[in-house]
């Protein structure tokens, strides 16, 4: 597949036949993640004494770095970028709606309606939270994904998938974890044990799923007839759009 053939497959989306897919999982576990993100739990670590909080976003959240390492390898940072940017303007609209919602008048018959004003009012700051856990952390996994497969030659896929996701994940779990929580909940003892087991399962998580990276982006790239090196790329998260070199 030469370098013209890359670049049209890169401008027309139709002729992708499986980045969408991508797009519609990732939107989906990132809402999800974010509509459970107020929902703490105790949970007891196996095989220790300890019990630490979590929310229930904690399992799904790793859809995210799972979705945008494949996108990231096969269709370019640009691509996966679009898939960042796309659904942080989902997310906004999603959770602006929900918060529209507790300004409607509650009936006097027996109802919910407290309850869903309650928890849907916790969510913009959660919201918040997550947009710059993610213009952060993982584009910052993007990045050591997209210049790695160039320094590496493509090569050493496993190694380049931890490595982002360690980095990435250490940064969006600080940032994302310290916002949504902070003066509610008492950092050393009930924050910092959150953010790292959080880390340690996200992590352990994108090695364990490795194999299955790997195998579904051998697939795509067969498929799609691309393999996408980044080369001249502007690496800016809020750029739209932009022309760059590519090279396969």
């Amino acid at each position: 597949m030469n370098k013209q053939l890359i670049e049209v497959s890169l401008k027309d989306n139709k002729q992708l036949k499986y980045f969408h897919i991508l797009c519609v999982v990732y939107v989906a576990g990132m809402l999800m993640s974010i509509t459970v993100s107020a929902r703490l739990f105790p949970f007891h670590i196996p095989f220790t004494n300890f019990t630490i909080l979590l929310t229930a976003g904690t399992w799904t959240i790793p859809i995210s770095f799972f979705i945008q390492d494949i996108t990231t390898e096969v269709y370019g940072y640009e691509k996966s970028r679009h898939l960042v940017q796309l659904s942080v303007s989902i997310l906004v609209i999603y959770i602006l709606y929900l918060k529209i919602t507790t300004l409607f008048p509650i009936p006097e018959v027996v109802n919910i309606d407290s309850s869903y004003n309650i928890v849907f009012n916790a969510l913009p700051r959660h919201l918040f939270a997550l947009i710059l856990a993610i213009i952060t952390g993982n584009l910052v996994n993007d990045y050591l994904l997209s210049k790695l497969k160039i320094r590496l030659k493509g090569k050493y896929l496993p190694f380049r998938f931890i490595v982002s996701t360690a980095i990435g994940e250490a940064i969006l779990q600080t940032v994302g974890t310290t916002i949504a929580w902070f003066g509610n909940l008492h950092f050393t003892s009930e924050i910092l044990p959150f953010i790292i087991f959080s880390y340690l399962y996200k992590v352990g998580f994108e090695a364990l799923a490795t194999p299955i990276n790997y195998f579904i982006c051998k697939r795509l790239k067969t498929a799609e007839g691309i393999d996408i090196y980044d080369v001249n790329v502007n690496y800016n998260p809020f750029i739209i759009k932009q022309k760059s070199d590519r090279e396969k």
